[in-house]
């Protein structure tokens, strides 16, 4: 039986009109959850978003962490302690006075408000820091911190990649307000990153997560690039504080499991354990913690 061509265009009308609703609602579907990034409720942000909301960031240090003056020549070229004595950040930066062969790109996961990235911004040997992290109100307290960056909304760039952060821009600095596990090499700029500062990141993370943390990690730092880690192990004490977090317990056996044997990883090395048991800590029911600093080496060239 042939079926009359009225019939035969309403069909293909209603199929069109149908393939499109679908396209229309993958396309809704998918701002919805750029939106929920940015409002900060989703499941990941909620629950710091109420942290910060409530002024409860007992990780947050007013100081440079000690890991970082320690080490950070391992990150940076030409790397200095007097970075940190001013707050003004090198007469040459942003322009063509920065020697890009021998300056780097710094990332700093989930960095908050810290005042790692105004010591690095401040390094001759960084041509640009760039922080993460998914709570508007931390970066904008950092902005307001550090007037001398001279920090500012790049809503332009915004626009072009896909509405997944927002970007603050300011003297050799960038802050992307957004969800970390988003991250790929064009939300960063297009260009990979030679050091990573991971400054009790992973700690902060659901252990869950950490692998596919780390994946995000490998796609943004460049072949032969540097991360400097710093975590917590909660050594002893009350099982189920030991188990608690954020932070939760990092500790080397752990730290080897999740890098060691990655196909671009080059190393991974122990330089420092320290006492950080606190009054907080003893509180939890916890008899010893140790902070905890390893390097690790990405290979030079892919296996």
């Amino acid at each position: 039986m042939t079926i009359p061509l009225i019939y035969q265009l309403n069909l293909v009308l209603y199929i069109y009109i149908f393939s499109h609703m679908d396209s229309a609602f993958s396309q809704k579907q998918a701002t919805h959850q750029n939106r929920l990034a940015k409002d900060e409720s989703s499941d990941r942000l909620s629950s710091w978003k109420k942290r910060w909301g409530e002024d409860k960031i007992g990780w947050h240090e007013n100081e440079i962490h000690d890991s970082l003056k320690q080490f950070g020549h391992i990150l940076v070229p030409n790397f200095s302690l007097e970075a940190g004595e001013s707050m003004r950040v090198d007469s040459s930066c942003n322009s063509s006075g920065i020697d890009r062969e021998t300056s780097v790109r710094v990332f700093v996961p989930l960095c908050g408000k810290s005042v790692d990235l105004a010591f690095l911004a401040k390094q001759k040997g960084v041509l640009e820091v760039v922080g993460v992290d998914g709570i508007r109100k931390a970066l904008e307290e950092f902005q307001s911190n550090n007037p001398t960056l001279e920090i500012g909304e790049d809503l332009e760039r915004v626009e072009s990649h896909a509405k997944k952060f927002d970007r603050f821009r300011g003297k050799k600095i960038t802050l992307l307000k957004g969800d970390y596990f988003d991250l790929d090499i064009d939300s960063i700029g297009g260009e990979l990153f030679d050091s990573i500062w991971d400054r009790a990141s992973l700690v902060a993370i659901q252990p869950n997560l950490r692998k596919e943390y780390i994946e995000v990690l490998s796609g943004i730092i460049k072949p032969g690039g540097t991360i400097l880690l710093s975590t917590l192990n909660r050594k002893e004490g009350d099982e189920k504080a030991r188990k608690a977090g954020p932070p939760f317990s990092v500790d080397e056996a752990e730290v080897r499991r999740l890098y060691e044997g990655l196909d671009w990883v080059e190393s991974v090395e122990n330089l420092n354990e320290t006492d950080e048991l606190n009054e907080r800590f003893k509180s939890e029911g916890l008899t010893s913690v140790v902070g905890l600093t390893f390097v690790i080496q990405v290979k030079k060239t892919s296996s």
